[in-house]
């Protein structure tokens, strides 16, 4: 029996790990009751609930699977973006089938190099009881129809493109929004006995591309007129997909590019037309999740949503920016922003002529960047994400951090240094702006001071970069009377031994 995510090949039952003939047909899938036991989950959590290893287990793992159903996806592994919020999870996977995901970049970057069928699984659980499934899978050279199931125990019931499943004492929906051209039946597979008989929604692409997107709305209630509650309305523009999702309480809009090419935007409203979430990127990266991970997201996040911008956020390019741009010591290339906040540095850079990624963890601060960005006329790739765990990106000529290194440093520096080691290569510049604290003051004077000493930034980075320049600054801020101490520390990044 079919279980998790995996990818079938028609309808023969190859060995795990055989080679995939380009006659056969992909087929993604999830069960019905595992959704099912998902949203009974989800209703009952309370603060201390993570929904992480329920929605992993749900999607990317499939350790129960038997080998001669499935050539296995992947394990959480290959979980590349994840989100928990108080009105939706979720999460992103991608896998290259006899390859890895390490090589499948993320955040708009190129996935191309991976070989053979490539799968790529987004998953949207708009709380408590709609799971948006995203399916992308791509069979370069193959134009074979791919497939789609939902498994279930007892036969469904199809009407048009939406499946009815009864699961124990839950009740499940499904209607298929992409491919448009797509034939949608109900199968039953049998084992030998009628005990071990099983069922499936299968939905099969008539689009004859080597490219097919799977988009499927699944709505879970326990039955009566609930089920007339969840409208779904699918408006294409190229590749992207925007999906209105109505229930009797909200009003979910969702704007997906296809899984490989990008994370989408999410906005959330209430009857009457109140916002419930303003328009947001959704993650690029894997977040911090649980309830301490929910807290220090909810901590910085709440700093953007006060009815004044935080003390750091100044609302135009920080001094020492500006200084090395305009010397020519850091001249238009590839460009990232660490922890960039409204985007005001970032939009700086964009507009001098650079390549820019702009990462940050508070998604309200990256869709006041985006609003900002549109009003300059500015381009960058905007990427919602924490730089301790951040996506897979091809390194950069030039990184940039203002602020971002000093608070990180006492949580992991060891993940912020492997951060820029995997975002620099020899030569890569580096404009680091931090708090500086004076190393030679009493220890009782620092304590509770924020900052570095200059033998602690050096101890961090000299192993990795070598250091150009090192000034004493004050830190811009939007605070009258307010300008903190800090360090401008122009580094390179040493050539390889």
């Amino acid at each position: 029996m079919a279980q998790g995510l995996g990818v079938g090949l028609g309808r023969g039952r190859p060995a795990c790990g055989q080679e995939q003939s380009a006659s056969k047909t992909l087929a993604p899938g999830l069960r019905a009751s595992e959704v099912l036991d998902l949203v009974k989950s989800l209703v009952r959590a309370d603060s201390t609930f993570d929904a992480y290893p329920r929605l992993v287990k749900l999607g990317f793992e499939n350790s129960r699977l038997q080998a001669k159903d499935m050539v296995a996806f992947g394990e959480a592994k290959d979980l590349i973006a994840y989100e928990e919020n108080s009105s939706f999870v979720y999460a992103l996977g991608a896998r290259a089938l006899g390859g890895s995901a390490g090589s499948l970049e993320v955040a708009g970057e190129s996935r191309e190099p991976a070989e053979g069928p490539r799968l790529f699984r987004r998953l949207i659980f708009l709380k408590p009881s709609i799971l948006v499934v995203d399916d992308e899978v791509i069979n370069p050279g193959s134009r074979v129809p791919a497939r789609w199931h939902l498994y279930c125990e007892r036969m469904p019931e199809l009407k048009g493109r939406t499946g009815r499943i009864i699961e124990g004492d839950g009740e499940l929906f499904c209607e298929a929004l992409l491919p448009r051209k797509a034939s949608c039946r109900l199968e039953a597979t049998s084992k030998g006995d009628a005990e071990s008989q099983s069922y499936s929604l299968a939905i099969e692409s008539q689009e004859n591309s080597a490219r097919t997107r799977f988009l499927q709305v699944l709505h879970a209630s326990a039955g009566g007129p609930q089920n007339s509650q969840v409208h779904s309305e699918l408006i294409t523009k190229g590749d992207e997909a925007e999906i209105i999702i109505s229930t009797a309480g909200r009003v979910f809009r969702l704007n997906l590019p296809p899984p490989s090419e990008g994370a989408g935007e999410i906005a959330i409203s209430i009857a009457g037309g109140k916002t419930l979430l303003e328009n947001r990127p959704l993650p690029s990266g894997i977040l911090p999740h649980g309830p301490e991970g929910s807290r220090l997201l909810e901590r910085w996040d709440a700093d953007y949503r006060a009815s004044g911008p935080p003390a750091w956020d100044i609302g135009r390019p920080a001094d020492e920016l500006r200084r090395v741009v305009s010397e020519g010591a850091v001249r238009k290339c590839r460009a990232v922003d660490l922890c960039c906040g409204s985007g005001s540095d970032a939009i700086y850079l964009a507009r001098q002529g650079f390549d820019v990624t702009a990462i940050d963890v508070a998604p309200t601060a990256l869709g006041q960047a985006k609003q900002k960005a549109r009003r300059a006329g500015a381009s960058v790739r905007w990427v919602l994400a924490d730089v301790l765990k951040p996506p897979s990106l091809e390194p950069f000529d030039f990184i940039y951090d203002r602020g971002c290194y000093h608070v990180v440093r006492d949580q992991n520096l060891a993940a912020y240094i492997e951060t820029v080691r995997r975002f620099s290569r020899s030569g890569t510049r580096f404009l680091l702006l931090a708090a500086r604290r004076d190393g030679q003051a009493s220890q009782a004077s620092n304590e509770g001071a924020e900052g570095v000493t200059e033998e602690e930034l050096r101890f961090d980075f000299l192993p990795l970069f070598n250091l150009e320049s090192l000034r004493e600054i004050r830190l811009e801020s939007n605070r009258p009377g307010t300008s903190p101490p800090g360090w401008s520390a122009l580094l390179r990044r040493a050539a390889k031994p």
